[in-house]
């Protein structure tokens, strides 16, 4: 099969590698997966080779199933894939029990085979059949949106609570439009960009703002950028007094961050990370029911399209936000 693999800092090459073959797995040929920024991250800075692809913003056709497996999926079958977390726990440990699978104490060996790739794996129990009607497009947006719904239903946010979201890019987004569409009144959305800007205003934010004035203030604060600590301090002067705020962006090694102003705020700081479940129903399962009625306007937020051979051009593009991209998929 064909995959990509990273060579080094910015450097992307197609390669020939053996289709996987676990017997404890899935196979599941790809139809559309999405550049993460985690994925950017390890593209902006990753100087070593790799052997095998990543992407994990997965949608594809089920073709294959282990032998011992007996249940509601099967072979032809349209899914989203969570790889992370449901697709390698062992699913009887405190924490898998618990519905926080990413923190299983026995998890299988990670499959390094991703999504850019015409073929990757996955445990039978991380992949989740989409409804009649919903395209691979829409179906690898869940997992972003599932890392917002998981923030979300984390905060229990009480009716008439406000709530303030830093970054429109797709995590952003994610977060405001979950917000939204669980039951949340007033959303204020910082965004970095024009493009960014004119779609949070499209999915429902109350206010959106380039510079925020300094009486800005909300119950909740959700910081989706990550990457460094400027954004986290944002959002420490965002909360009111013994507010809550949320880092769902990833930061990547030790920061210099002020401590002082949540410590003299008494802000509660939590850090959601990917995706469980809640009251017995997975964060994938609440993403996949707002994306079929509507509430994700996948044709907008899907801002290029590409092919896997054009992945290289893919990658720039979603690295480069002067093109307006805001999600980036490879489809096939």
């Amino acid at each position: 099969m064909r995959a990509v693999i990273q060579d080094g800092v910015r450097e992307l090459r197609l390669a020939d590698l053996d289709e996987p073959g676990s017997e404890a797995t899935a196979k599941i040929r790809t139809r559309a997966v999405g550049i993460c920024g985690s994925d950017l991250h390890m593209y902006r800075s990753r100087a070593e080779p790799q052997s095998q692809p990543g992407g994990h913003e997965i949608a594809g056709e089920l073709i294959g199933l282990p032998a011992a497996y007996h249940g509601p999926l099967a072979v032809g079958d349209l899914v989203a894939a969570d790889t992370i977390c449901l697709g390698t726990a062992c699913g009887t440990c405190e924490y898998c029990r618990a519905g926080a699978p990413l923190h299983c104490r026995h998890p299988a060996a990670a499959f390094q085979r991703g999504g850019f790739a015409e073929v990757f794996e996955c445990k039978p129990e991380g992949l989740f059949k989409l409804p009649a009607g919903m395209s691979a497009e829409g179906g690898a947006l869940v997992e972003p949106l599932a890392v917002a719904v998981h923030a979300v239903r984390l905060a229990d946010i009480p009716s008439g609570a406000s709530v303030a979201v830093v970054g429109a890019g797709t995590i952003g987004l994610m977060t405001l439009i979950a917000a939204r569409a669980l039951g949340v009144g007033r959303i204020d959305v910082l965004a970095r960009h024009d493009h960014q800007a004119a779609l949070a205003a499209a999915c429902g934010a109350t206010t959106v703002y380039r510079n925020p004035p300094e009486s800005l203030e909300a119950d909740y604060v959700f910081e989706t950028v990550g990457g460094n600590a400027a954004s986290l301090e944002q959002s420490w002067q965002l909360a009111r007094r013994l507010g809550k705020v949320l880092a769902v962006g990833a930061f990547l090694g030790r920061q210099p961050v002020d401590l002082w102003t949540p410590l003299a705020r008494e802000l509660t700081v939590t850090f959601p990370n990917c995706y469980g479940s809640k009251d017995g129903r997975d964060d994938f399962d609440v993403a996949i029911d707002l994306i079929a009625r509507g509430h994700v306007p996948a044709e907008r937020i899907v801002t290029h399209r590409f092919t896997l051979e054009q992945a290289a051009d893919a990658f720039r593009t979603a690295d480069d936000k002067s093109s307006g991209s805001i999600k980036v998929q490879l489809q096939s």
